[in-house]
């Protein structure tokens, strides 16, 4: 009985002494498949890529141990708040991404497919340098990662049973005016459906100056872009050369003529194309550029500023004059928080357009355009607010400011280019009216009108000053404004409303109406009856409190408002 006793401690001893062996001596992990090394390293290569952190996140969970591929090809997709989609990425649909084999970008060609690591066919369509996955758009070339490639995509790729198929088929053309055409290369193009403004694509030029855009909606709008280029001249849309070889430009209203009604609001332009009701399926559109220089550039981006602050000001007299949205004379606050509006953004647009000059030379006509715009933007905070405020950094009271604005604009014609001369002579005939000053006023004017400076206001500033002096010629200058307005019937002499009558037709929704009720002296409830405004009171703007404190009090706060 002992030895059988004996016999099982043996066998239980040898069975544990077996388990502690197992233990010190685990099962060694299986060494990674190819797969996961190539991952690993197309991980360490994108790590440095932000706008694909969400994309290399997953890659680096995703389950790759039984792949035996070590060349691979991934789609590697935006984050979603760098691109536009509805399908979203998950643990299954990157595997989708993940191609088998290594494809350089001109081995992608047009209709042949791709596997996925999950077994899934993807179809390739190209047109020249332009590839899509299913559809979807490869951005730039290929990222090389250890064996692989990694091309960037906007967006999750769809798995679809076909390939794509597409309704139209767009060619841009982008030539260079330069002594004549030549193509233009790296131009991007930004395309959108034209009913739904779904973005379809960016698209760049290649070497030929072409681009084609592959898409299924009827309205297609696209713009250009290219750093130091612009497809605009003086405003204009370009339409190339003349046989004289000058710039030509397109017709946007149709009406046969080139003038002021076809410049271009704003950058950039947007082109519109039309298949509805055309046969064609495929069309080329030309377009053009020309090279435009650090001056020019810093030119456009004053206008654009500038046409801002002309919103404003429109904004502001709007209200002022027609009370819309509300009477802002009915109390003090509102009068100041809409000055106040309206003080910012001059104050902003003066600021910019000093921080543009510094950057011109004092010779070019960019640095004198702009140096006017500056001059006219003080024009007008003298006429709604009676003074400039600043000269330089320095405030200064009204009657300085006046003395400084004129003393400027003087020095400022000597220099300045001779198509500029005669904008400067209005501007400051406009200063002498608002002093009432009406003989300087009268001579300035009528010599700008005189070289063709000709418009609605600067004929009524010579109306004002020439009343009573010269009133044939107030009468001549009346006549010659509301000849545009076929409800105003000439007049033959002076005696009534016919000054304050033409200047609210003439210049209502200009943005340059408001001053001119100081002028005449007249309420500014002509024509329609705004509630609260008071004489003389309500002929200019209250000053911004922070403008009075921060000028120690050098700006002194206009009559009537507390």
């Amino acid at each position: 009985m002992k030895t059988l006793a004996y016999y099982l401690l043996g066998i239980f001893s040898l069975c544990l002494l077996n388990a502690c062996s197992d233990e010190d001596n685990p099962t060694p992990e299986p060494p990674p498949s190819k797969g996961q090394e190539e991952v690993q390293k197309i991980v360490e290569v994108l790590e440095s890529q932000t706008e694909i952190s969400q994309f290399v996140d997953m890659l680096k969970q995703v389950d790759v141990a039984d792949l035996n591929e070590n060349q691979l090809t991934v789609f590697a997709v935006k984050n979603p708040n760098t691109a536009s989609r509805t399908a979203q990425l998950d643990s299954a649909s990157i595997k989708n991404h993940i191609v088998k084999g290594r494809y350089a970008k001109e081995d992608l060609t047009d209709g042949s497919t791709l596997t996925s690591i999950s077994n899934e066919t993807l179809y390739v369509t190209r047109t020249e340098n332009d590839v899509q996955i299913n559809g979807v758009k490869i951005e730039g070339n290929a990222i090389p990662a250890g064996n692989s490639y990694v091309y960037v995509v906007p967006e999750v790729i769809p798995m679809i049973e076909a390939p794509v198929t597409y309704k139209h088929q767009t060619t841009i053309k982008v030539n260079l005016i330069d002594k004549g055409y030549k193509p233009l290369e790296n131009v991007i193009i930004a395309a959108k459906n034209g009913n739904t403004g779904a973005e379809i694509g960016t698209y760049t030029t290649d070497a030929t100056g072409t681009a084609v855009i592959s898409h299924n909606c009827d309205t297609l709008t696209y713009t250009l872009h290219k750093e130091g280029h612009s497809n605009l001249a003086n405003g204009y849309l370009l339409a190339g050369m003349t046989e004289d070889g000058n710039l030509s430009y397109v017709d946007l209203n149709g009406d046969g003529e080139i003038n002021e009604v076809d410049k271009v609001s704003g950058e950039p332009y947007i082109y519109y194309l039309n298949y509805k009701d055309r046969p064609e399926s495929s069309l080329t559109e030309t377009c053009y550029m020309i090279a435009v220089s650090e001056a020019e550039i810093i030119l456009t981006e004053w206008n654009d500023v500038l046409q801002d602050y002309n919103a404003e000001l429109l904004n502001m007299e709007m209200q002022l004059i027609t009370g819309y949205g509300g009477s802002p004379y009915e109390s003090d606050e509102s009068m100041k928080a809409l000055a106040s509006i309206y003080y910012t953004s001059a104050f902003n647009t003066l600021e910019t357009g000093e921080k543009l000059l510094n950057g011109l030379a004092d010779n070019s006509t960019a640095k004198q355009t702009i140096q006017l715009g500056v001059y006219r933007i003080k024009v007008d905070l003298y006429a709604y607010f009676g003074t400039m405020f600043k000269s330089g950094s320095n405030f200064i009271s009204a009657d300085e400011s006046k003395d400084q604005l004129i003393s400027n604009l003087k020095q400022y014609r000597e220099t300045c280019p001779n198509e500029l001369k005669n904008e400067t002579s209005f501007l400051l005939a406009k200063v002498h009216m608002l002093a009432g000053e009406y003989i300087d006023a009268y001579e300035n004017i009528r010599s700008a009108i005189q070289n063709g400076y000709a418009d609605i206001e600067s004929k009524l500033i010579l109306a004002i000053s020439a009343k009573d002096s010269n009133p044939q010629e107030t009468i001549e200058a009346l006549n010659f404004v509301r000849e545009s307005f076929e409800w105003l019937e000439p007049i033959q002499s002076l005696g009534g409303n016919e000054l304050i009558e033409t200047c609210h037709t003439g210049l209502n929704g200009s943005g340059n109406l408001y001053p001119y009720y100081r002028v005449l002296n007249e309420a500014i409830n002509y024509i329609q009856v705004v509630a609260g405004f008071t004489m003389p009171k309500h002929h200019l703007l209250p000053i911004p409190q922070s403008v009075i404190d921060e000028s120690n009090e050098v700006i002194k706060q206009n009559n009537g408002y507390n």
